[in-house]
């Protein structure tokens, strides 16, 4: 009841301060993977769609934007991406992508790669951005995008709205691990390591999951001189 009856005053205060207008067949919210290849595949198969795209981050990629600086991707480069652009730089003799179990962009890769993809968007005149940006909806069903920084806010109407963000949270997202840690232990999200590594102020290591986030943090450990006997692995399940 909170949360909604906060979204309520949101919209309520929106709405007073609204001075700008837009109008476009969708609205999208979120600029993650899933809303740019919506966008992309919209875009190819409507002649006359036209998007309002809106996002909280400062540039596109959802969770991408957020992420450890050693990330890769986890699956071929020639499976993600938006269908207009391919992501892989491995090519046939014709320019199709190639598959490579060694094909894996890293989280700089995709960051610059959504931004070609995105600026595409904007230079077919279709779709309009709008990052740095909250949406939010009132009880009569208007819907405004205030921008995070400015506070300009700009009244939406659209035919659809299209709501792929989602609450993923990526470990420097947290104030912390979602557990408790007793205060003389020293504990760091993933994309603090290197700079903890690069001190060698610590002769221990302790890595908590075996999913891709702990294995990532083992293996970056041991390419960058940490021997595996200062390393112990957490984990609450057989691997």
């Amino acid at each position: 009841m909170g949360k909604q009856q906060d979204q309520n005053k949101s919209a309520a205060a929106a709405q007073a301060a609204a001075t700008k207008e837009k109008a476009a067949t969708y609205l999208v919210i979120g600029a993650g993977t899933a809303g740019l290849s919506f966008i992309d595949s919209l875009l190819t198969l409507d002649a006359n769609a036209t998007v309002i795209l809106v996002d909280r981050n400062s540039q596109p990629g959802g969770h991408w934007t957020k992420s450890y600086p050693y990330v890769r991707l986890h699956q071929a480069s020639c499976n993600y991406g938006v269908n207009s652009l391919p992501l892989s730089n491995i090519r046939d003799k014709k320019g199709n992508e190639r598959f490579s179990v060694n094909d894996l962009a890293t989280g700089q890769e995709i960051k610059d790669y959504y931004k070609v993809v995105v600026e595409q968007f904007r230079e077919c005149g279709r779709v309009h951005l709008y990052f740095n940006c909250e949406y939010s909806k009132d009880d009569s069903g208007n819907h405004f995008v205030t921008n995070i920084d400015t506070n300009d806010v700009t009244r939406v109407s659209c035919k659809k709205i299209v709501v792929v963000h989602s609450n993923v949270l990526v470990p420097s997202m947290r104030k912390g691990p979602p557990f408790p840690i007793d205060s003389s232990i020293n504990s760091a999200p993933l994309n603090e390591l290197p700079t903890h590594v690069a001190s060698k102020q610590y002769k221990k290591y302790f890595v908590i999951g075996a999913g891709k986030h702990g294995s990532d943090a083992i293996t970056y450990l041991l390419r960058n001189g940490v021997d595996q006997s200062a390393i112990t692995w957490i984990t609450s399940r057989d691997i």
